[in-house]
């Protein structure tokens, strides 16, 4: 990554943070209604974090709560539930995104797999889904398919980020 995307602020990237948490929200639509959606992190978590770990003069938390919020009526959850689920990755990310954007991306990936098992035993917890014997292993798998999909997102963020600074 180069150094020019640490030095964004926040307001010079407003529209393609927003863009991709839409694009985020209708990628996570479109898995819910595939049935993949045991197997398929949560994309509008993973771009959450990618922005709260790369651009460090907002906290972020105040997305984390609204996108909870419109994730919660996707899944037909409890109005709050993943709002407060969002909130406690994001603020467990606030504490080390520091460190985190130091490390090398596929180290970077290893953390984010580590942040989604979080994500899923919170889920767990708070939802206590019935999963069937082939569900289970679907349901557990999710925090390393994160390993394979963080490189990819995080290249391609980082690509849209570099050609809107030099806009």
């Amino acid at each position: 990554m180069s150094n020019k995307l640490f030095s964004l602020k926040t307001s010079q990237a407003r529209w393609v943070i927003l863009i991709s948490y839409i694009i985020a929200l209708a990628l996570d639509t479109i898995a819910l209604f595939g049935h993949s959606s045991p197997i398929i992190p949560p994309l509008t978590l993973f771009f959450l974090l990618y922005w709260c770990a790369h651009f460090l003069d907002r906290t972020h938390l105040f997305s984390a709560f609204i996108l909870g919020l419109l994730a919660d009526t996707l899944y037909q959850t409890t109005l709050g539930a993943h709002a407060l689920l969002f909130s406690i990755i994001t603020f467990l990310m606030i504490r080390h995104r520091l460190r985190f954007k130091g490390y090398p991306i596929w180290q970077q990936a290893f953390f984010i797999s580590l942040y989604m098992m979080c994500y899923q035993l919170l889920n767990y917890l708070f939802f206590n889904p019935v999963l069937s014997s082939n569900d289970v292993v679907q349901y557990w798998t999710m925090p390393a398919l994160s390993i394979l999909l963080w490189p990819i997102l995080a290249y391609s963020l980082g690509k849209v980020t570099n050609t809107a600074n030099h806009d």
